[in-house]
C-alpha cells in the first residue's frame, strides 16, 4: 500500500494565510489506515507479502512504527526533514502529485511484481486524489476509484463498491493487478499488540533515495495573501443607456443618500448606522430591532 503520514492538526493564521505544520505529529489520515487494513486483509487471504511504501521526511519514521508492527515491510523514500514547526510555501501546500507517484511506481517495480496497490483515496495536505490515478498510469494498471467496499473473493480478483453522485453505489469486479483508491468507510485499521509496539526500533524503514524522474511542464505558485470577501453583489440600473450611465457613474447628485447627521446620542447613531447598512444591502434578510 502507499500511504503518505502528515499534521493532521495545521496552523492556519487568519490574516496572512500561512499554513504551520509540525511534522513529528505526522499520522495516517482515515483513507490511508483504511487502504492499510485492506491491504493486510488481502496478504492473509491470499497469502501474500504485503509492503508500505511512502515519500516523506524521517519525522514520519513514527507513524510509520505503527504500521510496522502490524507485521509490514515498510519502505521510505528519503526527503528533507526539519525537526521543528515550519511554513509551507505555496508550492508545498499544493504539492506535486506526478513527482510523487513516479517516485511510488519506482519502488513498487524494484519491490516486486504487485497484486494489488491500496492508495487512500486522498491526502490530508493536499486533498486532490491525483497520485493514485497517476500511480496508475505509471505503472499501466486499471484505477478503481472512490471505493467504500472492498470484498476478498477468490484470487486474484475482488468485489468492490465504488461511490457515485445522489448517494448511488455501483458494484464491479477489480482484477488483479489494479491500484485500488479507497475511502474511509466502513474499516478500521486494527492495533498492534503492546509487545510487537515496544520491540519495534524507531527507525523502521527502509530508507531509499529518491530517483531522477524528468517530468514534463512547470507551476508556478504565488505567495498565498490575506483573505478577501467577495465584493457585494449590486442588482444592475434600470433605464435607457443614459441614465444607467448616470447611475453608474454616481453622477445622479438629487439621488444620492450621502449624508451627515450629527450630533446623535449613541442609540440614535446605532439606529441610523443599521438603517444606512440595511438600505444597501449589508443586512440583507436580517430583521433589525425597533
Amino acid at each position: 500500500m502507499c500511504v503518505a503520514p502528515d499534521d493532521l492538526r495545521p496552523q492556519v493564521d487568519p490574516l496572512s494565510g500561512t499554513v504551520t505544520v509540525d511534522e513529528r505529529r505526522a499520522a495516517l489520515s482515515d483513507s490511508d489506515a483504511a487502504a492499510v487494513e485492506h491491504a493486510l486483509r488481502m496478504g492473509e487471504t491470499w497469502g501474500l507479502a504485503v509492503v508500505a511504501i511512502t515519500v516523506g521526511p524521517p519525522e514520519w519514521e513514527v507513524a510509520l512504527a505503527e504500521i510496522s508492527a502490524l507485521g509490514v515491510a515498510v519502505r521510505r523514500v528519503d526527503t528533507a526533514g526539519n525537526n521543528s514547526p515550519r511554513s509551507l510555501s505555496p508550492a508545498e501546500i499544493a504539492g506535486d502529485p506526478r513527482w510523487v507517484a513516479a517516485q511510488l511506481a519506482a519502488q513498487i517495480r524494484q519491490a516486486g511484481p504487485a497484486a494489488m496497490v491500496v492508495c487512500g483515496d486522498r491526502s490530508a495536505r493536499h486533498g486532490v486524489g491525483a497520485v493514485p490515478g497517476l500511480l496508475a498510469a505509471e505503472l499501466r494498471m486499471p484505477h478503481a476509484l472512490g471505493l467504500v467496499a472492498v470484498e476478498l473473493t477468490g484470487y486474484p480478483k475482488l468485489r468492490v463498491d465504488k461511490r457515485l453522485e445522489g448517494g448511488w453505489r455501483e458494484r464491479i469486479v477489480v482484477a488483479s493487478p489494479s491500484v485500488l483508491s479507497v475511502e474511509a468507510a466502513g474499516v478500521r485499521l486494527r492495533r498492534a499488540d503492546l509487545r510487537s509496539l515496544v520491540a519495534a526500533p524507531r527507525n523502521v524503514a527502509e530508507v531509499v533515495p529518491a530517483v531522477e524522474v524528468q517530468l514534463r511542464g512547470t507551476v508556478e505558485f504565488a505567495t498565498p495573501g490575506p483573505y478577501r470577501p467577495r465584493a457585494l453583489r449590486v442588482a444592475p440600473p434600470d433605464g435607457d443607456a443614459h441614465e444607467r450611465l448616470v447611475a453608474l457613474a454616481g453622477a445622479n447628485v438629487t439621488g444620492s443618500t450621502n449624508r451627515v447627521i450629527g450630533p446623535l446620542d449613541p442609540e440614535e447613531a446605532t439606529d441610523e448606522l443599521i438603517a444606512f447598512l440595511s438600505g444597501h444591502g449589508y443586512l440583507a434578510g436580517e430583521t433589525v430591532p425597533g
